[in-house]
């Protein structure tokens, strides 16, 4: 029997940016979140439904990256300064967030 899929909106993937981002720089929240990834979530805003299977959580890529920067990788707003900083190697966060390639300053804020 095929899983069924559900996609995060705009609001969640930034939620869920922020969840990843915890859980690269805290052990303790990665380690929950593979207990109880429902309970995570709840605790980050965003309402999963039942019956899917939960988005697991990215392994951390090499380099530095700020809350900032993985929610533009989730598909948030341009700084105003148009500087997103670099990242690079952010390919799909929880399977549901698309893709991120390389963001750099220079780049034109969206108006």
């Amino acid at each position: 029997m095929a899983e069924s899929l559900y996609i995060l909106g705009d609001d969640d993937r930034k939620k869920f940016a922020r969840l990843v981002a915890a859980a690269w720089s805290e052990g303790e929240v990665k380690t929950r979140y593979g207990r109880e990834p429902r309970l995570m979530l709840a605790e980050y805003g965003i309402a999963y439904p039942d019956g899917v299977a939960t988005p697991p959580l990215p392994p951390k890529p090499a380099g530095e990256f700020s809350i900032e920067e993985l929610e533009v990788a989730a598909g948030t707003e341009a700084p105003a300064d148009g500087c997103f900083g670099s990242v690079s190697s952010i390919s799909s966060i929880g399977g549901c967030l698309g893709t991120a390639s390389t963001y750099g300053c220079g780049m034109e804020a969206k108006a």
